[in-house]
């Protein structure tokens, strides 16, 4: 089975996320790597259509989760979480209308994705915003990354190098 174009760009796009993460020190590898994934698309266009929507879409839940969190802290204290998770639940209501609102609803599901990984997983952050910041850092140097290595005419270096073998 031959192994794609693509999917050696999808290899090298992560492999380089996570070496930018070992030298920025900061992140989660994780992020970066699955937004430069997403951006490996059958060409360019699409691969900055697909860049934006997840930029877009991961600050809007970031923003949302952040805000949250901060509401939650000037709250009294929820006992239960069976309550906080109805309240979590619901508040995916306006996220999905501000979604549509902003035409994005391909990223509908990432907006609440990144909403729920702020407030579930790191509502007892000392600074809900440190990861949010980091989170949508992470997000974008995959897209970065994504995209940069999708618009390299591979193809292209693969034939001069065949024209020309001591390429």
């Amino acid at each position: 089975m031959k192994v794609g174009l693509r999917t050696w760009k999808t290899v090298l796009s992560v492999f380089i996320c996570f070496m930018l993460d070992e030298l920025r020190n900061n992140g989660i590898p994780f992020y970066s790597a699955i937004a430069s994934i997403l951006c490996i698309q059958k060409n360019t266009k699409d691969s900055f259509k697909e860049g934006k929507k997840r930029e877009i879409t991961t600050i809007i839940g970031a923003i949302a989760g952040v805000i949250y969190l901060y509401i939650e802290r000037l709250l009294p204290s929820i006992q239960f979480d069976f309550i906080r998770y109805i309240l979590l639940s619901l508040l995916l209501i306006p996220i999905i209308q501000v979604s549509r609102l902003l035409k994005q609803e391909g990223g509908t599901f990432l907006m609440c994705v990144v909403f729920l990984s702020v407030t579930v997983n790191h509502n007892l952050d000392i600074s809900p915003l440190t990861f949010a910041i980091n989170r949508v850092i992470d997000t974008s140097i995959g897209i970065l990354v994504g995209i940069s290595i999708n618009s390299i005419p591979f193809h292209k270096i693969k034939e001069i190098s065949l024209k020309h073998p001591s390429i």
